[in-house]
């Protein structure tokens, strides 16, 4: 007897599950309560005893009674996810604090593939915006390579993390910090945060900011041994000596190692990790460019216009290393006799913040170049472009007395999404000046990494 294969038994499983989802929002033939916090859910012990061990042994084990269940661990809004996945094989998570959440109810529950879904959800997610929040949570609510890659994201960007967020750094997040052996920023800076940091938990502990209680404190949390002193220069020492970060006796004694480190490049396992200079973390830089879309009328640069616009923000945080743009067009005269087809260009870029109109950066920029290509005007050091906010871009040629100059401007993608990371670009191209019907864009791509 053969066996007729359903073509539509993709639709088919769809409808199963669209049928016990059913049973999740009408509560027929519900045998099961259970109380979360105060509220009332209704559900089905078949259902959830084969989705879960946990649930198998609540529901039908040797312990099992008719009574509601209380479970005083978790929030409603999370236990409605769990009977989501359970009944539907899916779940909608929206934020960082929701997957973490979610991920301790579902290792509770011992619901491994939501497990591995939030996890995935979190990575996927981490950004120099959350990156605290994120390394902040307990160790027991990471796995090894959600808190690497944290971590390195983290030490990645960590100058810029310590200046902006040291208040609102954990000890435990601290702490994995400093057991790294890579991180972009210098032992001196390092130990400089550290003891900032300290100061501000004193300040929220109520406890006296004095230079024995900030040490006493690092040393308490087992931070103080993770700072490697000895892998100072003894310029630098003085220096940490001379802000009162340690004291006379720890100078000296410190001082004396490293000399003594230096002549005999001492590595025994005693002083191993705080002989070893942390070394420096290499950023992933990314590069994405605007399509052209079609051809239109050059743009001229001359007195009367010598600016052009452009607006741009982000789905993501990121940090902007270098803006690319296009070179002028060749004169005819270079064309048709083969002359060099090189010249010196010349222009300044500001780009502000349009939130508070603050400038975040300035560069000039003064190369030779090729005509007909495009080039990476690099920004004196990395920009932070915060997520959805708009920043104003704006590139000024000298106009003292400034010739004609022609650049080829194409309509370009005004969306521009980078799928590796889901970071979404939107770009709002200006007019060179008031009544102008320009709609093309200088900013041809940019440069920029998480």
């Amino acid at each position: 007897m053969g066996y007729l294969k359903n073509e539509n038994s993709c639709n088919n499983r769809a409808s199963l599950y669209d049928r016990i989802k059913k049973l999740l929002v009408s509560y027929e033939w519900s045998d099961c309560n259970f109380c979360v916090s105060g509220k009332k859910f209704k559900a089905h012990k078949l259902i959830l005893g084969i989705s879960s061990p946990v649930f198998e042994a609540m529901l039908y084990g040797p312990l099992s009674n008719n009574n509601d269940i209380h479970i005083p661990d978790i929030e409603p809004e999370i236990f409605q996810l769990i009977l989501n996945y359970i009944y539907t094989d899916n779940v909608d998570i929206t934020s960082i604090e929701q997957a973490f959440d979610l991920l301790y109810a579902s290792r509770k529950y011992l619901l491994e593939h939501l497990t591995k879904t939030c996890i995935e959800y979190i990575k996927e997610n981490v950004t120099i915006d959350n990156v605290i929040e994120v390394l902040n949570y307990p160790d027991y609510m990471h796995d090894k390579q959600l808190t690497t890659y944290a971590v390195n994201l983290f030490c990645a960007h960590a100058y810029y993390l310590f200046q902006r967020h040291i208040q609102v750094i954990s000890p435990l997040c601290l702490k994995t910090v400093l057991q790294s052996d890579e991180i972009n920023i210098t032992e001196k800076d390092l130990i400089k945060f550290i003891f900032e940091w300290a100061a501000n938990y004193c300040e929220q502990e109520n406890i006296p900011i004095t230079f024995e209680n900030k040490q006493r404190i690092l040393i308490n949390l087992e931070l103080f041994d993770l700072l490697r002193f000895k892998t100072l220069s003894v310029v630098e020492l003085h220096e940490i000596y001379s802000d009162k970060i340690i004291t006379q006796y720890e100078y000296e004694k410190i001082e004396k190692q490293i000399k003594n480190t230096a002549k005999t490049n001492d590595n025994d396992a005693e002083n191993a990790v705080s002989n070893i200079r942390r070394k420096t973390l290499k950023l992933q830089w990314y590069s994405c460019y605007r399509s052209s879309i079609r051809s239109m009328a050059p743009i001229i640069i001359d007195t009367p216009n010598f600016i052009l616009n452009c607006r741009v923000k982000a789905n993501k945080s990121v940090f902007i290393n270098s803006l690319c743009v296009p070179t002028r067009m060749a004169p005819a005269v270079y064309v048709h006799n083969n002359k060099t087809r090189v010249y010196s260009e010349q222009l300044s870029v500001s780009i502000m913040c349009e939130s508070d109109s603050s400038i975040i950066k300035n560069t000039n920029f003064m190369n030779t170049v090729e005509y007909d290509t495009v080039v990476d005007i690099d920004l004196n050091e990395p920009w932070y472009l915060q997520k959805e906010m708009w920043y104003k871009i704006s590139f000024t040629w000298p106009h003292n007395v400034l010739p004609t100059y022609t650049y080829v401007v194409e309509f370009r993608d005004k969306f521009l999404r980078y799928c590796g990371h889901k970071i979404l670009f939107e770009f709002d191209d200006m007019p060179v000046n008031t009544g102008t019907s320009f709609s093309g864009s200088y900013l041809a791509g940019l440069k920029f990494c998480l």
